[in-house]
């Protein structure tokens, strides 16, 4: 980033009753000096201004570790009269629109982590409906040995209600299931099996819905309806 820097001459006192430790007999001047700055974003001016002794006969400064107990106590005499900075730190046209934008992107960020999402409110309120023949669900299922429990195999893929009643249904599974974690946009919903499953509903809640088949080889969690 282009930065431009300049020194401004802020106040200046006659020195003239102070002995030149330089040049003894040259007279001296106290001059306070400020630092602006200015980039593209902002522009500024130092808090304080520096206090340098000027020789008025050889045109230079005195250097600082050459002041005499008396120089020092007369920079603190006459600092107090120099002006304060117009202002320490402003925000030029370009840098007001810079601002702007990073706080646009940061609330944008925060509304975008909060907001409702209407995919995620819709696949809510749909499993919250009550169950008919003919309804989609996509969710994942695990089969198990009815006797012992013991788990055969586990995927995902769709289901279709074949008719359904208050407590118990019938499911039909559609032949394309996959082994792996899929979104249900991957998966086939229009091709299903000829068998249909008994089963019954365990639970149903606004996220999810639990089925058990009638002689326990069969668990599926829906978690969405198309």
């Amino acid at each position: 980033m282009f930065i431009y820097i300049k020194k401004i001459e802020e106040a200046s006192f006659a020195a003239d009753h102070l002995q030149n430790p330089v040049n003894p007999g040259n007279q001296m001047i106290l001059v306070f000096y400020r630092s602006y700055f200015s980039t593209a974003i902002y522009t500024g001016y130092s808090k304080n201004a520096a206090p340098s002794y000027y020789d008025r006969v050889t045109d230079k400064f005195i250097p600082k570790r050459k002041w005499s107990e008396e120089m020092k106590r007369y920079v603190q005499e006459c600092e107090n009269q120099v002006p304060k900075a117009p202002f320490r730190l402003k925000p030029t046209i370009f840098g007001y629109i810079f601002i702007l934008a990073f706080i646009g992107f940061f609330a944008y960020l925060v509304y975008d982590t909060v907001k409702p999402n209407p995919y995620q409110q819709e696949r809510v309120s749909k499993l919250s409906e009550t169950m008919n023949g003919g309804d989609l669900y996509f969710g994942r299922f695990t089969e198990k040995d009815p006797s012992t429990g013991t788990p055969k195999g586990s995927g995902f893929r769709w289901f279709k209600i074949m008719d359904a009643g208050q407590e118990s249904l019938l499911i039909s599974k559609a032949r394309e299931h996959s082994t792996t974690a899929k979104t249900s946009m991957e998966m086939n919903s229009s091709d299903f099996e000829q068998e249909t499953i008994p089963m019954k509903i365990k639970g149903q809640e606004s996220y999810q819905i639990d089925l058990v088949s009638e002689d326990g080889s069969l668990e599926v969690t829906l978690t969405e309806k198309k």
